[in-house]
């Protein structure tokens, strides 16, 4: 007797703890969400200051890294992307990547790469990478970085996966 009470002090303790962190959860989502909205558009916005962006509904099931094509209107296309660094799956690298209408990388802008090691795989937010993409041309190398090759390999394959979408769909 004395341990079915046990047990059933302990369901309900179990039950009340799930029920409480469900709430939690639910009241807190949206604020979440809300922030990573306003993060990317504020990453938009760094790429082209003073264009509209629209949302485009377009097939990328080919493209596992793509999550999301804007058009920069009149300007070119910005894709959003998702990869595994060294970090792991859950806490991927989030980054938007630009491509000009003319065929050049107008940005990168890094929106979250915070499972990466400090000092290594978070070198992929740092300038000198970003400036190693920026101002190339569709077809040109981009270079990893020593000591942080697996989250930069990562980088660049999501990068070669929205430019090889760009190609396919607006060229």
């Amino acid at each position: 007797m004395k341990i079915l009470k046990l047990a059933l002090f302990l369901a309900v303790v179990a039950g009340l703890s799930g029920a409480a962190l469900s709430v939690v959860y639910e009241m807190t989502d949206p604020i979440i969400q809300e922030a990573k909205i306003a993060s990317e558009k504020e990453n938009l916005v760094k790429i082209y200051s003073s264009a509209e962006f629209k949302a485009l509904e377009t097939d990328t099931s080919k493209y596992p890294s793509i999550q999301g094509v804007y058009e920069a209107e009149g300007n070119g296309y910005v894709y959003k992307c998702s990869v595994t660094g060294y970090g792991g799956a859950s806490t991927p690298i989030v980054y938007l990547i630009a491509l000009d209408n003319d065929g050049t990388y107008k940005g990168y802008e890094v929106i979250d790469a915070s499972g990466e090691t400090s000092g290594f795989g978070s070198k992929v937010a740092e300038p000198d990478f970003k400036n190693g993409i920026v101002g190339k041309n569709i077809g040109d190398s981009i270079d990893t970085i020593s000591g942080a090759t697996v989250s930069s390999s990562a980088v660049i394959t999501g990068i070669e996966e929205a430019t090889a979408h760009y190609e396919d769909n607006f060229k």
